[in-house]
């Protein structure tokens, strides 16, 4: 007879294997394992809180400061239990912007990209790993067209995962302005986690984000806002890592949202098996 589930011990670290499907038609973008390491080493100062950036919040929301308690490690072990360096390679013709489909208006079957018999990549199983597909998503002019885009919790499985450019993968070249410190991966998993936007659309101030302690604010912020700014009758928490500020500006998670984090590996919660498979 199976033991009841147990809820998620309050201090646990949460242990998440990465996979990451590199797919390139240009061999430049047939990104380094050095590159790579360098984006995990980001996402695991980020969401453990001990990325030195974290000391310019500013100190009216310093106290809201989360160490998400969660780790990502290069998968070791492929879905058939044989060793892996967590990192699959293929060339491709596919179009990574339209072949993704960031606006959600194909069937799945139709996303190309997901699958290894339409030139793409199989996600690995959700239950055991993180998928992150790197590839590149350029506009007409061959300009980066859309930095990444991540499915939340509860999705199709076969698109589960984050889709990102390499040119804002990791710290290493290739790099763009403003994308060069591999905070757009901290921003996109954050949605995989179940983390929306801090913010509304259209100057609404009305929108949620379902965490309590991120203050309401009407519209995105870019580029790099000068603290305090105000919006909403508040103060933003643009340095906040689901807002679209540069690299260099944002810096944190909260308390709050670090709750709805970790309630995904509770039981039932969307992620649970995720939790169970790499305990």
């Amino acid at each position: 007879m199976n033991s009841p589930a147990t809820s998620l011990p309050a201090n646990e670290i949460i242990r998440i294997p990465v996979v990451v499907h590199v797919l390139y038609s240009d061999p430049a973008y047939n990104i380094s394992d050095a590159k790579i390491i360098s984006q995990l080493a980001v996402l695991n100062q980020d969401f453990r809180m001990t990325n030195p950036d974290h000391l310019q919040t500013p100190a009216e929301f310093a106290g809201l400061k989360a160490d998400m308690g969660i780790s990502f490690e290069l998968a070791t072990r492929d879905p058939n239990g044989n060793p892996t360096s967590g990192i699959t390679r293929r060339s491709t013709t596919l179009d990574g912007l339209a072949d993704s489909d960031p606006s959600n208006t194909l069937p799945v079957e139709d996303k190309r990209l997901f699958f290894t018999a339409k030139g793409g990549q199989d996600a690995w199983p959700r239950d055991r790993y993180l998928n992150i597909w790197v590839v590149e998503m350029s506009n007409r002019h061959g300009n980066l067209a859309l930095p990444g885009h991540a499915q939340y919790p509860g999705g199709d499985a076969r698109i589960d995962g984050v889709v990102i450019d390499p040119r804002v993968f990791g710290t290493l070249a290739p790099l763009v302005n403003g994308h060069h410190l591999g905070r757009t991966a901290t921003h996109e998993i954050g949605h995989w986690l179940n983390l929306h936007h801090i913010f509304g659309k259209g100057n609404d101030c009305t929108a949620t984000d379902f965490v309590d302690d991120t203050p309401p604010t009407g519209t995105s912020h870019l580029g790099k806002p000068v603290y305090p700014s105000m919006d909403c009758g508040v103060s933003n928490m643009f340095m906040n890592f689901m807002d679209y500020v540069d690299d260099d500006v944002m810096c944190m998670f909260t308390n709050g949202q670090k709750k709805r984090v970790r309630a995904l590996f509770e039981p039932n919660g969307a992620r649970r098996l995720l939790y169970e498979s790499n305990r």
